[in-house]
């Protein structure tokens, strides 16, 4: 049985779906067990340590199955609106986090965990659609 999706997704689309949706389900899963070994039952050492990085290798896949989406893409057109949504993700978080870390270098504000800033990256990409929208018609609809 088809759903509405796979109706109308190209296969670029489908397949940056199905690689989302395997990273976001290692992320998760290794947080999880960060939470339960690290945090709550004490893991120390080299495995505390290699499993603390898990969570963030996992979200490294992120940048690299967006641009797969846009090599994959067979419409100039809607590539052309991947690669505005990129540049504006990462022109975005890569302001924010300089302009962050000057202020917390010369004011005493709160310190930003570092791995809020990939975050922000995946807010840009919203934005970034949001900005297709405006100027462009079209945000780069899944079809």
């Amino acid at each position: 049985m088809m759903t509405a999706l796979s109706k109308r997704a190209t296969a670029a689309t489908r397949r940056y779906f199905w690689r989302i949706a395997a990273a976001m389900a290692l992320y998760l899963g290794s947080l999880y067990a960060c939470e339960i070994l690290i945090e709550d039952n004490g893991l120390a050492g080299p495995a505390a340590c290699a499993l603390a990085a898990l969570p963030g290798l996992a979200f490294a896949a992120v940048p690299w199955i967006f641009t797969r989406l846009i090599v994959e893409e067979t419409d100039e057109f809607f590539r052309m609106l991947y690669v505005r949504q990129l540049l504006v993700a990462s022109g975005l978080t890569l302001t924010a986090a300089a302009v962050w870390g000057f202020l917390e270098t010369y004011l005493p504000v709160p310190h930003i965990a570092a791995f809020w800033w990939p975050t922000l990256w995946c807010f840009g990409l919203g934005v970034g659609a949001v900005y297709n929208k405006v100027t462009m018609g079209v945000a780069g609809e899944c079809r």
